[in-house]
């Protein structure tokens, strides 16, 4: 029999003191409820790249140094009467009026934007207060698109859609403000919309209080319908409902305990970690099932031994094969923290946290649940899973082809390890927001039509012993500028430069005294708090493959370092973190899968004392891993975060069939032989293994509901990972563990 490290004890010792231990349950689920209402829900986004890389240091530089540019809310403002004189002055007072709402610290829009005039007393508004006809304000606008570079990324050059930037106070972005915060300026908004004048509301403000809107509703929601779901699903299996609460009850207390940790704890669920509530209800209903099965079928063919040896027999014998498979399945989620991004450590360390909870529930709760039902008089007459078993006869049947069925596994694992290392990754904000939210429509909408929601940022560093605007500063300034102008052209940058050339257009020199007389919301876009740094932002395409960025940084670097400028200039922002952290967080990912599998076949090894029963898991195991990358690989889609994560959790998940058909191949080997023992094995456990990864798939197929496409995309590649895996469980893995059987036997006879 394999083993579980002991862990089984707690359920002899929850029967042997039911009182007790009952009470302690009601105790703990009662404190933990009292923490979900405490729950927290984050919309952090950006964060999920972090990996305290030098990358991400850059960009806390910028945002530290210049101004917070996570901060900017973009509205988007679309109509063909934007270029009237009605329409124009529509946009004027759509940005007076957004500038006096109180989450608002500033508004850039064309009307902020100044224009020197040395004869005038220096800056003056670039819009002037009233156009005195159409005709006027055409040639004003034609002008703008032809001179100002910052007027250019604000309004379209066809004057049919304009945005203004929104700088919101901090506080009004946390986590708890922030839905309000949107909801404040989409009234605003709302009184100015219409059929004409359509507008929305982009940038990473509205990206957060969307994110955290939708993990609210998947909470409220996606949960409770998986329960019910599963429930459900569980009644066609056992038509009966006491049956059913036992089996519903484990996973529902686990989530509540869960939930009710993290609310106490003050750790909030962000898109990322959403999922686990649905995720730790469903793998404790495939555990518990695996138990419960067991005991019904030990009270169906023992009729004459009492309820609580019926109870204790089965937690000996099916007890470590649950406590080794959630092991696994938590080594799987730990195996994340191995990527190194913050993100992803959290996920796998509060996830590996929740199955040791959901663990505790299966074979502390389950028992005592079924002592009770026992003392009240419920008793199993018949399993009506058992029925499920007759999908092991073909599989049996098979085992006389079983060295070419090892053959053909290791040769699809073979091919499938070259295609894991080659395989395309990406990584797009755009893809984690819902598919029809209006931000994710107006973030689409912007970066095509103004080429830049997402720019890139050069910090250039001056001389720190002179001025600012000495000529020696100065050389610095434009030597780079025109180096970075040449690798990443855009069509429109917003620098020093600009208001260099406006002074000169309005008839002077800059001077510090001008650049003084600027309100700081607009400096802090150009020039660091000390004057030591100028930011560069060029608004170009934010869409570079990490190949191209790689490229483009290189020719930077090498052409910087000709003008003697290497160590002067810093590249940063989102597109940066996309191009270059998100495929080192994909290759990281891609080893933390493998080191999951490497680690849970170890831990089986030696859970099963057995080096052979161990490696008669590995190849089936990695087969459904695989065949899904093959068929990514063939449709021609790219790895993505989503994907990777929900292959390394639903490895963790699938080879909790293999343990329990090695674990009961161990009970039957030491009466059978190798062929006997597989065949009883196979039918033993083959209807606890269909109804789980039923409720598995049931449980998971309802996020697919959900508002994030990273749960949907996260669901859709576990559950039909786990179709794979149980086909291979039945199909591939008696025949490991025929063939190895037969070599150690044969190993033997010859020694």
């Amino acid at each position: 029999m394999i083993s579980g490290f002991g862990t089984e004890r707690l359920g002899h010792l929850a029967i042997r003191f039911p009182v007790m231990t009952t009470m302690v349950l009601i105790v703990i689920t009662i404190l933990a409820a009292t923490g979900i209402p405490k729950l927290g829900y984050s919309g952090d986004n950006i964060e999920i790249l972090r990996d305290g890389s030098v990358e991400f240091d850059d960009y806390d530089h910028l945002l530290k140094t210049f101004r917070d540019f996570n901060n900017d809310a973009i509205v988007l403002i679309s109509s063909d009467k934007l270029g009237t004189i009605e329409g124009f002055e529509k946009f004027r007072d759509l940005q007076f009026e957004l500038q006096f709402t109180p989450q608002v610290e500033s508004v850039l829009s064309p009307f902020s934007l100044a224009t020197y005039d040395i004869n005038a007393g220096g800056w003056q508004s670039t819009v002037p207060a009233r156009f005195s006809d159409q005709a006027d304000l055409d040639t004003f606008l034609k002008r703008m698109n032809e001179t100002t570079p910052a007027f250019q990324s604000l309004v379209s050059p066809n004057r049919d859609s304009g945005v203004i930037v929104i700088y919101t106070k901090a506080e009004a972005l946390a986590d708890s403000n922030v839905r309000e915060t949107l909801e404040s300026y989409r009234s605003v908004l709302a009184e100015f919309s219409d059929d004409d004048f359509k507008i929305s509301i982009a940038g990473q403000p509205a990206i957060r209080a969307d994110l955290v809107q939708s993990i609210i509703n998947d909470m409220s929601l996606l949960a409770p319908l998986a329960a019910l779901l599963c429930a459900i699903i569980a009644f066609f299996i056992f038509r009966n409902i006491v049956s059913v609460f036992l089996c519903v009850f484990p996973p529902v207390i686990s989530v509540v305990w869960f939930l009710g940790l993290l609310g106490h704890a003050g750790i909030s669920l962000n898109f990322l970690t959403t999922v686990l509530p649905v995720l730790l209800l469903v793998i404790v209903f495939a555990d518990t099932l695996h138990l419960y099965l067991k005991w019904a079928r030990i009270r169906v063919k023992k009729p004459e031994i009492g309820g609580l040896s019926a109870i204790s027999e089965a937690i000996t014998t099916v007890g470590p094969a649950c406590a080794l498979a959630m092991i696994t399945t938590a080594a799987a989620l730990a195996s994340l923290t191995l990527s190194g991004n913050f993100g992803l450590i959290e996920l796998g360390t509060i996830g590996a946290l929740s199955i040791a909870i959901g663990f505790f529930a299966v074979i502390v709760a389950l028992p005592v649940s079924i002592y009770w039902a026992d003392k009240l008089g419920f008793t199993v007459r018949s399993n009506p899973a058992d029925g499920l078993a007759i999908v092991a006869r073909p599989a049996i049947a098979m085992l006389k082809h079983s060295r070419a069925i090892v053959a053909t596994g290791i040769a699809i694992c073979i091919v499938g390890l070259i295609v894991h290392f080659n395989l395309d990754s990406r990584f797009r904000l755009i893809d984690y927001l819902s598919t029809s939210s209006d931000v994710a429509k107006s973030e689409s909408y912007i970066d095509e039509r103004f080429s830049g929601t997402t720019p890139l940022f050069a910090i250039i560093k001056l001389d720190k012993d002179t001025p600012m605007l000495d000529p020696k500063n100065r050389d610095i300034f434009y030597r780079a500028k025109a180096r970075i102008d040449e690798v990443f052209p855009s069509t429109s940058s917003y620098s020093l430069d600009d208001f260099a050339s406006e002074v000169a257009k309005g008839g002077g020199q800059i001077s510090e005294s001008d650049i003084d007389e600027l309100p700081q919301y607009m400096t802090s876009r150009f020039i660091s708090k000390d004057r030591r740094e100028i930011l560069i932002t060029i608004f170009s395409s934010a869409s570079f493959t990490a190949r191209q960025m790689g490229e483009k940084l290189e020719t930077l670097n090498a052409l910087l370092k000709t003008e003697k400028l290497d160590g002067q200039v810093t590249m940063t922002g989102f597109p940066i973190l996309s191009s270059v952290v998100a495929p080192r967080l994909m290759n990281n990912l891609r080893i933390s899968l493998l080191a999951a599998v490497l680690l849970s076949i170890v831990i089986i090894m030696a859970a099963a004392r057995s080096f052979r029963l161990g490696l008669a898991c590995l190849v089936p195991n990695l087969l459904p891993i695989i065949s899904i990358e093959i068929m990514l690989w063939l449709f021609g889609i790219p790895l993505d975060m989503s994907i990777t994560v929900a292959l390394t959790v639903a490895f963790g998940i699938a080879v909790d069939n293999s343990i329990h058909l090695v674990n009961q191949h161990m009970l039957e080997i030491q009466k059978h032989d190798v062929e006997t023992a597989v065949k009883n094995a196979l039918e033993e456990v083959s209807p606890a293994m269909l109804s789980s990864t039923l409720i598995l798939v049931a449980g998971l197929s309802i996020t697919l509901l959900s508002d994030l496409p990273i749960i949907t995309i996260f669901s859709s590649v576990v559950t039909l990972t786990l179709v794979f895996a149980v086909l291979t469980d039945i199909f591939q893995m008696p025949s490991f563990l025929f063939t190895l059987g037969r070599v150690r036997r044969q190993g033997k006879q010859i020694d």
